[in-house]
């Protein structure tokens, strides 16, 4: 008698932009049948805000991450919460912070109510964790070669150049964080870098961060796709305007929505 094994095929899924929409997220995880015993996701920031249950989302992808079977990258609106906790603790009061009535003009009135709640120490806590958010992740895939997954993009004004004349941009990410936290996390130049550019890009991006009605013509939602990079925010934090959640499966190249 022969035993017949077959291969387990491991996905990666790729999803950004969640914004509080705890109960769509676990509705997409049970669609794409996500097993974290060999499944991995990539979410690429803004899980908080605009939504009603970002807080209670953090909570609950924390032990995916520690199972290392998702990671979480910083979002402009981690971003926010970082810059808030750190006047509410801290008791700052500089440009590094952000104040309660700013963050929620920015959609964050849920999430404050939720830190509200918290003691000090609950507060610190979440806080470090936040500041310990990777800003990018590089991975492999069969479509699209060597890629970049981040948040925002790229600043064509923190380009660091190759030998070879292609622009670094895993590189040129790291630069424009350091030389300005804020304006690069809540900016979307990478839309209007000028194409020769972007024909320069050493390796492929794939972002969030503006939701895709904004960028296709027919102002869909479906993930908004060039040969040289991908966005797919398809804009679960604007409902309102026909926004859904959806995720993209780096190992087969398609696309999920509910």
């Amino acid at each position: 008698m022969s035993l017949l094994i077959r291969k387990v095929d491991i996905m990666l899924y790729l999803i950004s932009d969640i914004h509080g929409e705890l109960h769509d997220f676990k509705k997409l995880l049970k669609k794409i049948k996500f097993d974290k015993e060999k499944d991995n996701m990539i979410i690429m920031g803004d899980i908080l805000d605009r939504g009603p249950d970002g807080v209670a989302l953090l909570e609950y992808i924390k032990p995916y991450i520690l199972d290392n079977s998702m990671e979480l990258l910083l979002g402009n609106h981690e971003l926010f919460a970082i810059m808030y906790l750190n006047g509410v603790i801290g008791g700052k009061n500089t440009e590094d912070t952000l104040d309660e009535r700013t963050w929620a003009v920015f959609g964050g009135g849920d999430t404050i109510k939720s830190i509200k709640k918290m003691t000090v120490f609950e507060k610190g806590k979440i806080l470090s964790f936040l500041e310990h958010l990777p800003i990018y992740s590089e991975i492999r895939s069969q479509y699209l070669g060597n890629v970049i997954v981040t948040h925002t993009g790229i600043d064509c004004n923190n380009y660091v150049m190759n030998e070879d004349g292609t622009i670094d941009v895993k590189s040129s990410i790291k630069k424009a964080f350091k030389n300005n936290t804020y304006n690069y996390m809540v900016g979307m130049d990478l839309h209007q870098v000028p194409k020769m550019d972007k024909e320069q890009f050493d390796q492929y991006l794939i972002v969030g961060h503006v939701p895709c009605f904004r960028l296709n013509k027919d102002m869909s939602n479906k993930f908004y796709r060039t040969d040289y990079y991908m966005d797919i925010d398809a804009g679960a934090g604007h409902m309102e305007q026909g926004g859904r959640l959806g995720c993209y499966c780096v190992t087969t190249d398609d696309e999920i929505y509910l």
